[in-house]
């Protein structure tokens, strides 16, 4: 059997209620007989909405799903409870009346720890990571309280340990930093250690929102962040919610990060931002390869990347994977000087387009504020 993963898919924004039929051109996608992709939003038609960077969409997704040809979903991410947490049941009730597999998260910790099972030798779980200044606002399952799956080491012994002998996992994690190649050393050392278990296959991760390496151990592979598979562009309404104009706006801002915004905006991916991989498992030789996909920047589709860029991802891939086998003491400052610069600059992109946005005499306004807000804080702590 071959069973393709792919990265974030999101069903919303430019897709709203569309048809999905033959919006992905990619082979290994197209021909494998088990689909599973991280679905980055809940389903719901319910009319709540967190006060949080939102993604959702209703019912009709499950519809889209079938059109794509999808197995089983990922719910483990820092997305699911976008809509409350009751949406996070109402999720898996629309997918369980689709035919649809889903694993990662439930209405309690039990339900959220079940794995789902690709064949009948190969169980898959999902796992969020959280208590992080990069993923926060997670909502772990309880005995009597919706969420996702913890992604802690002994969590998920313990999960794996519940396998049956003959059983064998491959493991979904939502974890590390967002727009970044390098992964924080501790998720490195910790898809090595559970590479070493003879019970893991494979280990695959989501969340920087940009294709990063992999890690070689023991024989088998942890990639550590396909990318954004499918992610169409969207409205966002002040400050971080996702929109949706009955009417499209015929003036509006377009912004390429993802921000706090003080007027409808619409927001795009950058090209990196629409470039991901997408696995092919074998289960009969264990073996994993993979193929570099891009979304079209106007319309939500997905083809194979193809020449000369396809020939430079390849190789980047390669690069990052090297890297990441560095020792700790050469690893660790090039990870974090990596991650201090490209976090300034990012910030300092926010503030160039909210500078623009609202001019710069509002601009200075809101910004002299907030550091006013800051020194009473500092100084009523003193």
């Amino acid at each position: 059997m071959k069973i393709c993963f792919t990265g974030d898919l999101f069903l919303g924004g430019d897709l709203l209620n569309k048809s999905t039929e033959d919006i992905v051109d990619i082979d290994i996608f197209n021909n494998a007989d088990k689909r599973v992709v991280n679905l980055e939003q809940p389903i719901s038609d319910n009319d709540t909405a967190e006060d949080k960077c939102t993604l959702f969409t209703g019912s009709f997704a499950t519809k889209q799903l079938n059109g794509m040809k999808i197995d089983a979903v990922n719910l483990a991410h820092n997305h699911i409870q976008d809509k409350g947490l009751d949406a996070i049941s109402e999720t898996i009730e629309h997918l369980n009346m689709s035919n649809i597999g889903s694993f990662g998260a439930g209405s309690n910790s039990e339900e959220a720890k079940e794995p789902y099972y690709i064949d009948k030798n190969i169980a898959i779980f999902g796992y969020c990571e959280f208590d992080k200044p990069y993923l926060r606002q997670i909502e772990l399952a309880e005995d009597n309280k919706a969420g996702v799956n913890p992604l802690r080491y002994e969590n998920i012994l313990n999960d794996l340990d519940k396998l049956k002998e003959d059983k064998k996992a491959i493991l979904y994690f939502h974890w590390g930093r967002e727009h970044v190649f390098l992964p924080p050393r501790y998720d490195i050392e910790l898809a090595k250690k559970l590479l070493d278990d003879d019970r893991v296959l494979l280990i695959v991760g989501m969340h920087p929102h940009r294709p990063q390496g992999y890690i070689e151990h023991n024989n088998k592979r942890a990639y550590m962040c396909l990318g954004n598979f499918l992610f169409p562009n969207f409205y966002i309404n002040p400050p971080t919610q996702i929109y949706y104009p009955e009417i499209k706006p015929q003036s509006v801002d377009t912004t390429r990060q993802y921000h706090a915004v003080y007027k409808t905006t619409y927001k795009k991916w950058r090209w990196i931002n629409r470039v991901s991989l997408i696995l092919e498992y074998n289960t009969k030789t264990n073996t994993v390869q993979h193929k570099i996909a891009i979304q079209d920047d106007n319309n939500p589709t997905v083809s194979e990347l193809n020449g000369i860029k396809e020939k430079f991802i390849l190789v980047f891939i390669w690069f990052l994977s090297k890297v990441y086998t560095m020792p700790k003491f050469i690893y660790n400052p090039i990870e974090k000087t990596n991650t201090f610069i490209v976090y300034k600059i990012w910030r300092g992109q926010i503030y160039w387009f909210r500078l623009k946005q609202l001019g710069i005499i509002e601009f200075s306004k809101k910004f002299l504020n907030k550091v006013n807000r800051k020194l009473r804080k500092i100084i009523n702590a003193n």
